[in-house]
């Protein structure tokens, strides 16, 4: 049966059955876990996971694909569910233990991600399939970013091996990376502040080009001291100089 590939949806299929491998290879699913596998597609990465296991349920936004999804893997115990991951209750999800798997469309990954950090879903580590760059701003080189600090307070961010254009189809313009996330409790604390931790982070990197200090005029009533200099540049900080920041606000409130 021949699939009509919906730019829209950001469908675009891995192919290559030796990338495939290595996916399953790097995702540690074995038969006692349970597998949520975001946008299944056409099934090839799908195969693959229920040779490891039968306990998978799969999320699809594409009608056509989850009926052929259905019919594919019938005598499998998986589940195709018709449903765009980000409308999910995450709340709900109870499948201990659990691994989130999937190829994820590149217009929507960084939301799925957050939405998933976020959450208070319990899983094991995930293993997406993103946008190189996406994967290099969530994990970038001797700098920060909004999204990096955000990603660092929650989880342990790796990035496993890129593949190239033509292992999909259709061949995307960019190369992918295989990533893995992992779940910390390192920073609990901080977490139960989060709400103004991402606010900071919001308006310290609205021009991250400039002087921290510019932004900091506009959190604090009174410049308060820090132990880092406050004419770096917002990404030149680590987390813990916006720990610092966090702290420094709460006491003003």
């Amino acid at each position: 049966m021949a699939i009509l590939h919906k730019k829209s949806l950001g469908q675009n299929f891995l192919k290559d059955n030796l990338f495939l491998e290595r996916i399953i290879n790097s995702s540690g699913i074995e038969n006692s876990k349970n597998v949520i596998e975001i946008g299944p597609g056409d099934g090839a990465l799908t195969e693959h996971i229920l040779e490891k296991t039968q306990n998978l349920t799969a999320y699809e936004i594409d009608k056509g694909l989850v009926d052929l999804l259905s019919k594919k893997f019938d005598k499998h115990n998986a589940s195709f569910i018709n449903k765009d991951f980000l409308e999910i209750d995450l709340s709900q999800i109870n499948q201990s233990p659990l691994i989130i798997i999937g190829n994820l469309p590149y217009n929507i990954s960084s939301q799925i991600i957050l939405n998933i950090l976020e959450s208070d879903i319990e899983y094991e580590h995930c293993i997406f399939l993103i946008q190189k760059e996406l994967a290099y701003r969530f994990q970038p080189k001797n700098k920060s970013s909004k999204i990096s600090l955000i990603a660092e307070l929650f989880c342990d961010f790796e990035i496993l091996f890129d593949i190239p254009p033509e292992a999909f189809y259709p061949a995307p313009k960019v190369t992918s990376s295989l990533v893995k996330i992992k779940r910390h409790d390192r920073h609990n604390e901080k977490k139960k502040n989060y709400i103004a931790f991402k606010r900071i982070l919001s308006l310290c990197f609205a021009n991250p080009r400039k002087k921290i200090s510019n932004p900091l005029k506009n959190i604090f009533n009174f410049m308060p001291k820090f132990s880092f200099d406050i004419n770096c540049r917002p990404e030149e900080l680590e987390i813990r100089n916006y720990f610092e920041i966090l702290s420094k606000y709460e006491d003003q409130i």
